[in-house]
């Protein structure tokens, strides 16, 4: 039986040259069509079947089948980059301005790819199937719900996605149970008034008054609504208003983010509250609210015991007990909580990438970010592992 770290080594140059191959290229959310068709070449190339699913024809799902019967597992990459321009000079620095993967998918495709080859390799240890899902279209939240949609988790059992983290030391990977990410939405309002002569402010309803006044009051929500102990972030990080230094703003557009773990409050009771503060606040000022936007992009993850038990395990077998890394739950999100969610036994990993001396412990979503490669056959044998693991229970 031939070891899976061993066979992740010897395909350390294939991930990483996938990786630098998808980093030059990058491709937006819902728009990853070269992306898609790369990756349905490479899994054709190792004797593969790989289909085109989702409404967006980006997403990739491809079955790997064991020699034995059994369970089925999905292991679960994001492959869309960011509206980032890269400030790092590197010999595969992204071809396209403005666009940079800054959030490690180009290491995730490319790590499910090695995997895929280190699957195929053994073969004769799978017992069930093993279903590869590239997915688009993370950043927007849309993608992980819309291939669900698709009926891509049909049939399966239990599900892992991983993601290359910089705050988790390079050669650890984190597979804490309890929370991991919180859910996250985006919201936007639009608050009218009435324009005017600035110098004339009592002939114009300014909108942007209420606005600046709502962003305000909207932290209320967060301090003196609910307990202390569930923590609950709300971001306004865009206002747009006015046409002219010296015009009162007729209308005023905020749009921002809320994050929770608690899915009642981020579903309902969080949404009523900033709707009541939001409405209330451009009434007092004599504007109305002409538009009200929230889209649930993503739902809490939380890791079970008894997945995270497994991942440990995984963990352990792959990098020894100082392979264990460690993650405090943090407030940003993943729409893989749409994955987790219809497949209670799955699991996040954060695979650690951290490495100052290397400068790879830049933040993500950062034009400065880089992912440490010697990482990347770890991400590649744990996806690997974990599904042998999870089949072979």
């Amino acid at each position: 039986m031939e070891k899976v770290m061993e066979l992740a080594l010897e395909n350390k140059d294939y991930i990483i040259g996938m990786r630098r191959y998808f980093h030059q290229h990058p491709e937006l959310s819902e728009q990853e069509f070269a992306t898609c068709r790369k990756i349905c070449e490479e899994l054709e190339a190792m004797g593969l079947e790989p289909k085109i699913v989702g409404s967006f024809q980006t997403g990739v799902q491809c079955d790997i089948q064991g020699t034995l019967p059994g369970k089925t597992i999905a292991l679960r990459a994001d492959m869309d980059a960011l509206s980032v321009q890269e400030l790092v000079d590197c010999p595969f620095r992204s071809c396209e301005d403005g666009k940079m993967h800054a959030c490690g998918h180009d290491g995730h495709t490319a790590s499910l790819l090695g995997a895929a080859r280190i699957l195929t390799a053994c073969r004769d240890q799978i017992r069930g199937t093993v279903r590869l899902l590239f997915q688009p279209a993370e950043e927007t939240g849309t993608g992980a719900k819309d291939m669900v949609a698709s009926g891509c988790l049909d049939g399966v059992d239990g599900a892992l996605g991983i993601h290359l983290w910089s705050g988790v030391k390079s050669g650890t990977i984190s597979v804490e149970a309890g929370p991991r990410m919180a859910a996250a939405n985006m919201f936007r309002y639009r608050i009218s008034g009435k324009p005017g002569h600035g110098a004339l402010p009592h002939q114009g309803i300014d909108a942007g008054l209420a606005a600046s006044a709502a962003v305000v009051n909207l932290q209320s929500v967060v301090s003196r609504e609910f307990p202390a102990s569930e923590p609950v972030v709300i971001t306004v990080g865009h206002i747009q208003c006015g046409t002219r230094f010296n015009v009162i703003a007729a209308d005023a557009t905020l749009e921002g983010t809320m994050r929770c773990y608690n899915v009642d409050y981020f579903l309902h009771d969080i949404p009523q509250a900033m709707h009541r503060v939001v409405e209330n606040t451009a009434r007092a000022y004599r504007c109305e609210v002409t538009e009200k936007f929230v889209y649930d992009a993503m739902l809490p993850c939380n890791n079970p015991e008894k997945a995270a038990a497994r991942g440990a395990a995984t963990v352990r077998k792959l990098l020894g007990e100082e392979g264990i890394g460690q993650q405090p739950a943090m407030m940003g999100g993943e729409d893989f909580s749409y994955m987790m969610h219809a497949v209670p036994d799955s699991l996040l990993a954060f695979v650690g990438i951290g490495n100052p001396e290397k400068g790879t412990d830049e933040p993500h979503h950062s034009g400065r970010f880089q992912i440490d490669e010697d990482c990347l056959p770890n991400s590649a044998a744990f996806y690997a592992q974990y599904a042998l693991d999870f089949l072979n229970e």
